[in-house]
């Protein structure tokens, strides 16, 4: 890409932008100014540290430009100041050669970009465009963050107004004291398919489904005949084989001595909401999936990388024996492991070789980028995504990042997609790496039993390692 074409995409990136440019040289304050007003339509100048702060208090700035040394206050003291107002705030540094004992300083407070002066046009339109793309980037993840909560109310009031619908129908059984069927009203006969004969010869066994165990049943029964209400949902069978959902209630009805005399049992069909509810969850699934890919895209990783992610994640936290509505949020929620990297300049992110230290510093902060885009919301799925993103290179042994958190103080979900995501990044090539051979990465993933892995983890990953490798065959890239 040329200058000319990175100006043009820069404007395009930086449409409604305002940058505040703060430098004691009017010479230098002038040119550049003049290059800044050809891309943002809002730019405001400072001759010192002092005016810049006084700006920044009224108003907000979506970048702060400033020199190192300059009067009355110098710009690290100003952007501890602004750091104050707004930690998050986008800072570019200009700096001569030998002021580069601050840099140090700087980078502690969070400044990763830094120009050399004299300032040259195509440095600054660089420097610019990575951290606009980043600012641009994180308004479009919030903008379908956003999209994605207002789908989600939208589907969760169509499914409350579905609900409230389905409850004006019910479907209503009767039995005598041994459970014999001895009435049944006619939306039974229409949602299950059976007349009233049919179901007064045969009774209840023409209903069972198979996936309805011995136990369940018994149960029932054992609540009901001591003469308490049972309450469940019941999956039964309809005559043309396939089946329905029922949310029911039992009640036994008794005389005036406190006998059992029968049974009434009132129930809605709710097969068509808990298919509406299926589909809203793989509808949030897809939708985080695709957040997801769109993070690991900017790192030239596929989207496969996150359906592996996710499937290694979902079989630990089956070994593992979570609960089954922890698995289905762990699986849909490991995508966005790595939603951070939205936030890593193109620089650091698809550097080819290894990472300095400043570089490596940097690229971690995408854990905590990823956390922060994630933590505000009460959602189980979303906030699930945020420890996720947060503790997922947190290490068994504490030597890990951003909080060095040790042993089962890294949340189950952070310590399964630890794991995953070692196991896939070893197994695929990427920018800065070949792919490592399966030995070499089941011995690895063996060393690090109790140092980077949940050692109960690493055992169940090693004595199921075929399935792991089933899961590496069937979604490789």
């Amino acid at each position: 890409m040329n200058l000319k074409e990175m100006i043009q995409l820069l404007s395009e990136y930086a449409k409604g932008m305002s940058v505040l440019y703060v430098e004691d040289e009017s010479l230098i304050r002038i040119n550049t100014s003049m290059l800044l007003e050809s891309i943002f339509s809002d730019v405001t100048t400072a001759e010192n540290g002092r005016k810049g702060l006084e700006l920044f208090e009224k108003k907000k700035f979506d970048i702060v430009i400033t020199d190192i040394l300059m009067p009355e206050i110098s710009g690290i003291v100003m952007i501890q100041k602004m750091k104050e107002i707004n930690r998050t705030q986008p800072f570019i540094v200009t700096s001569a050669c030998e002021e580069s004992s601050y840099l140090l300083e700087l980078i502690n407070l969070g400044v990763a970009q830094f120009l050399l002066k004299p300032i040259q046009s195509e440095q600054i339109v660089q420097i610019l465009y990575e951290v606009v793309k980043n600012i641009y980037n994180e308004r479009k993840v919030d903008e379908f963050t956003t999209q994605l909560k207002q789908d989600l109310l939208h589907q969760t009031t169509l499914l409350e107004q579905y609900k409230e619908i389905v409850d004006l129908s019910s479907i209503v059984i009767k039995t005598d004291v041994n459970g014999n069927i001895i009435y049944v009203n006619e939306l039974f006969s229409k949602i299950s398919g059976y007349s009233f004969e049919e179901i007064i010869t045969h009774g209840h066994k023409l209903l069972r489904h198979h996936e309805s165990s011995t136990e369940f049943y018994d149960d029932l029964w054992k609540t009901i005949l001591s003469k308490k209400t049972w309450n469940g949902i019941i999956k039964n069978l309809r005559k043309d084989g396939s089946h329905y959902i029922s949310d029911t209630t039992i009640k036994p009805i008794s005389d005036e001595f406190g006998d059992i005399i029968e049974y009434i049992s009132i129930s809605n069909d709710v097969t068509e909401l808990f298919d509406l509810n299926e589909e809203i969850w793989q509808t949030q699934h897809e939708m985080l999936s695709l957040l997801g890919e769109v993070g690991e895209t900017r790192s030239q990783e596929t989207g496969n990388h996150v359906r592996r992610v996710a499937k290694y994640a979902q079989l630990l936290g089956e070994l593992y024996g979570l609960e089954e509505e922890e698995i289905r949020l762990l699986y849909s929620a490991s995508p966005m492991h790595d939603i951070g990297k939205i936030g890593i300049s193109d620089a650091i992110l698809l550097k080819p070789g290894k990472l300095d230290v400043d570089e490596y510093e940097v690229m971690k902060t995408h854990s905590t980028i990823g956390h922060n885009i994630l933590k505000n919301s009460s959602r189980p799925l979303l906030k699930a995504a945020a420890i996720i993103a947060g503790e997922h290179h947190e290490k068994w042994d504490g030597s890990g990042y951003p909080n060095a958190l040790q042993g089962s103080k890294i949340h189950i979900y952070g310590r399964i997609t630890a794991l995953a995501d070692v196991f896939d990044a070893l197994s695929c090539e990427r920018v800065y790496k070949k792919a490592w051979p399966m030995e070499q990465i089941i011995d690895f993933v063996s060393q690090e039993r109790g140092r980077h892995f949940d050692p109960d983890l690493v055992d169940m990953f090693m004595e199921n390692i075929d399935r792991f490798k089933e899961i590496a065959a069937k979604y490789q890239d």
